[in-house]
């Protein structure tokens, strides 16, 4: 689940009390090896704040450290990114030779969704919000579970800012394009539900790729496919998206 993204089975799997530094026997990567190589970065936070350790070495001698990239992971490891001819040549060594048939073809539908045979839980969707949104401190989210990895900033908030963020409240929605089928996700957002729809809107050309220039919105409520009046663009997405298996549908304009 780390290595394909799904950050909320991973919190889930964290809860649930697995060995958050288990290591493959074949390759001895650890979830923070896979989900720092792959790019993850509310994932890597997640598994750090969670006391993941950092400098366990896979087969090939390389920690989660040696693999990290992408700038905003090196920042939590506290790496510097340097970019040149010989770091790509570092990169490209970093890459797994085989890449397993979960990998290269995700199941569409366990992407998002969480481990059978688990329920939904109102405070895994809050802090996934929270770990998704980097102007959040995610930290002040996350149950005492274990040591963090991740650095301590040197100037705390003051007690009353971190006191107000525990009011966010989020909802993890799927988000298609035309229609609801697998071929047409184009992926999901963890939004609040105290935002506007207009809001929402907004977030969702920021977070997802492959949105269309103009469209019509439209909530799919597990059944059907309901247009959303211009008129209800101000109303609270939590409002329109309450249930479980409702989902955004962005219907693509006519040029």
């Amino acid at each position: 689940m780390a290595a394909i993204g799904n950050l909320k089975a991973v919190l889930h799997y964290c809860q649930s009390g697995v060995n958050i530094n288990a290591q493959n026997k074949m390759n001895g990567w650890t979830a923070l090896h896979w989900a720092t190589q792959r790019g993850h970065e509310p994932i890597v936070r997640a598994l750090l704040m969670r006391g993941a350790s950092k400098d366990i070495e896979n087969k090939k001698g390389q920690t989660p450290v040696d693999l990290a990239t992408k700038p905003e992971i090196c920042a939590l490891y506290g790496k510097e990114v340097v970019v040149n001819e010989s770091s790509q040549q570092d990169q490209d060594s970093t890459k797994p030779t085989f890449i397993p048939a979960y990998l290269a073809q995700p199941d569409l539908s366990k992407l998002w969704s969480l481990p059978e045979g688990s329920t939904e839980d109102p405070k895994l969707n809050q802090e996934a919000f929270a770990l998704s949104n980097p102007r959040l401190p995610p930290s002040t989210l996350v149950p005492k579970t274990g040591t963090s990895s991740l650095p301590q900033p040197s100037n705390v908030a003051n007690s009353d800012s971190l006191a107000t963020k525990d009011t966010y409240v989020a909802k993890e929605i799927l988000v298609y394009g035309s229609s609801v089928t697998d071929d047409n996700l184009l992926g999901a957002i963890f939004a609040s539900i105290e935002d506007t729809i207009e809001k929402t809107i907004h977030q969702i050309r920021e977070e997802i790729d492959d949105v269309p220039e103009e469209f019509s919105l439209s909530r799919y409520n597990g059944s059907k496919v309901v247009p959303v009046n211009m008129k209800q663009l101000s109303r609270k997405t939590g409002d329109m998206f309450r249930g479980q298996d409702d989902a955004i549908v962005l219907i693509p304009k006519a040029k």
